[in-house]
């Protein structure tokens, strides 16, 4: 489904922005007019297993994962629901070997070979925190085009998203992912940004179509309505080839972003890479 961020009525939104694959057999991004999951074919089941087994993380696994990933996995997706306080390694994405210490009171809508998502228990869709890999940037032509030329590494997303007259950039800084080095850019409804999509509804209209990847298609990451959203965008390589990591802090408004953005940081700050994941800046 699209994301489109900016509504506190999500289920209007849900409706009238997704693309209709957000059920219980959709890997594609939640929608901020819902949220980012992952397709990598529409119609991939989710795992037969989707009631969340708290795992066992004693120790990382002593295999580092291939450097085809994620691009050679089957695509899968769990829904884990609601989280037990404390550390969870994910059940598909990043090779299930990504771990992150959540607080209470969250949940995880989607742990799939194409996202990884995450939010406070009990509100609409509204602030969410999502991680991926290798997302690439789109025309907001509402069918996912992707940008020719584009190279793959996180610096070119970041560049090509401050080129972008249907955001707004708030604030470029730094951060990391884990222990890998990352650029971060606080986004924001531009003046300049004009709706191309017929979907999306007058309350938040512009809808800007920014991201997309394989196992989402043909829906897409985009924003719409007052948001406020902090992209972490890290290059790094492992089993021998270069890839990129994205985190997002994704929030409909200014004030829901400032009580979400603390807890969110400190989660992607202190993630737990997989093993042979290193930094490539």
């Amino acid at each position: 489904m699209r994301r489109i961020v900016g509504l506190a009525v999500a289920s209007l939104l849900f409706a009238a922005c997704s693309s209709g694959s957000s059920g219980g057999t959709s890997l594609a991004p939640s929608a901020s007019v819902a949220a980012p999951s992952t397709a990598a074919t529409a119609s991939t089941a989710p795992s037969a297993s989707s009631a969340y087994v708290k795992p066992s993380i004693a120790a990382p696994s002593p295999t580092a994962i291939p450097g085809c990933l994620p691009g050679c996995v089957t695509p899968d997706l769990t829904r884990p629901g609601n989280l037990d306080a404390g550390d969870y390694t994910t059940q598909n994405w990043f090779g299930h070997e990504f771990t992150i210490s959540v607080p209470a009171g969250w949940t995880s809508f989607e742990d799939s070979t194409g996202e990884f998502g995450l939010q406070p228990i009990g509100n609409p869709d509204i602030q969410k925190l999502l991680f991926w890999l290798d997302v690439y940037p789109i025309h907001d032509d509402g069918k996912a085009t992707p940008i020719a030329g584009f190279d793959g590494t996180a610096k070119a997303l970041v560049a090509w998203t401050e080129a972008n007259p249907n955001v707004k950039v708030i604030k470029k800084s730094t951060g990391h992912i884990g222990g890998v080095d990352a650029t971060t850019l606080e986004l924001g409804r531009s003046p300049e940004a004009k709706n191309v999509d017929p979907g999306c509804p007058v309350e938040i209209q512009p809808c800007v179509g920014l991201y997309s990847f394989p196992q989402w298609s043909p829906d897409f990451y985009g924003v719409a309505g007052p948001f406020h959203v902090k992209l972490y965008a890290a290059d790094a390589m492992w089993g021998g080839q270069k890839h990129a990591i994205y985190a997002v802090v994704d929030a409909a408004t200014d004030d829901i972003y400032a009580d979400l953005a603390p807890i969110a940081t400190k989660m992607i700050e202190e993630a737990r890479l997989p093993l042979g994941v290193e930094g490539a800046g």
